[in-house]
């Protein structure tokens, strides 16, 4: 009892803290690309993070933060439980109730404070962000870079074309720039990129079933934490704890990408046509992860007798 209620506290503590540092972090990537973007804001402007807009903004990189709290969580807890000898039903039980009141808790808070008028005050960004003489590259690869003579922010200002090899191109009008990413760096796609997009497709799969009311936010969040929930023998194949960590950390990510994959129109709608009248479309997907999670728990449980019967004998 004192170890379940221990777990309790933890899968507590775990959600709120990756809910706001997931958050964090989504807020600091989006000041970065709006800080990346030329021309500037004027001040006051409807920036993207501007005070006019923050309000909704931020709201929306914690909902989006949601999924990411929700997976982890569930990895961690069960991770807990087996580093602590919990027995596993109890885990199982604990972590699915508990993991379902914070997500609900969650959306529930956050409809609240955008209610209430939410809001957080930034500083706004100076009058001048650039001062003629400003040069703009277009590309390192290109060569094509632009000088400002007058102010940058300024449409259709003075300015001088350069391209390697070529001569000073004087223009009395600038070219109109459109609001681009300044490429300061060729930027490359790796793995979290990746992560982070079918996080945020799995954020607006959530909140589509939190929106249809909590019965069908529990009924989908809870399929999906069930099937999470039964590869807790993943996390317990080796004596390591950190390699248990990382082979559940892979099987979690294959199961966000199932997700994004049983939520894509075209799949959803073949597995409807499939269906036929026997089941209401929407609960294909949920209906999907409880019959996976029902396969794994009785093969989990067979492996675990199959052991029993040749230690015995």
């Amino acid at each position: 009892m004192k170890n379940a209620a221990k777990l309790v506290i933890f899968i507590s503590l775990s959600f709120i803290g990756l809910l706001f540092f997931s958050g964090l972090i989504t807020f600091l990537q989006a000041w970065i690309n709006e800080a990346l973007l030329f021309p500037p804001a004027a001040p006051g402007v409807g920036a993207a993070l501007g005070n006019a807009t923050f309000s909704g903004y931020s709201l929306a990189m914690l909902e989006s933060s949601i999924p990411v709290a929700f997976y982890l969580s569930i990895l961690l807890g069960l991770n807990y439980a087996i580093r602590r000898r919990i027995a596993y039903p109890a885990a199982f039980a604990v972590i699915l109730v508990f993991i379902l009141a914070l997500s609900g808790a969650a959306y529930f808070g956050m409809e609240s404070l955008g209610k209430m008028g939410f809001t957080i005050a930034i500083k706004e960004p100076p009058a001048e962000t650039a001062k003629p003489g400003f040069i703009l590259n277009q590309g390192a690869l290109s060569g094509y870079q632009t000088v400002f003579l007058e102010d940058p922010g300024k449409p259709g200002g003075a300015a001088v074309l350069l391209l390697d090899g070529q001569p000073l191109n004087y223009q009395s009008q600038g070219p109109q720039l459109a609001r681009t990413k300044m490429p300061f760096f060729n930027e490359k796609r790796g793995i979290l990129t990746g992560i982070a997009q079918d996080f945020g497709r799995s954020s607006r799969v959530f909140s589509q079933w939190f929106n249809s009311g909590i019965l069908s936010f529990a009924v989908y969040a809870g399929s999906l934490a069930a099937f999470l929930l039964s590869l807790g023998c993943l996390v317990n194949i080796s004596f390591w704890s950190l390699a248990n960590l990382f082979f559940g950390a892979l099987a979690f990510r294959g199961v966000l990408a199932l997700e994004n994959f049983l939520n894509q129109g075209n799949i959803h709608d073949m597995l409807a046509s499939f269906a036929g009248k026997l089941i209401h479309p929407s609960l294909i997907t949920p209906l999907i992860f409880f019959i996976l999670c029902i396969l794994i728990l009785l093969y989990s449980g067979l492996v675990y007798l199959a052991r029993g019967k040749q230690g015995d004998g």
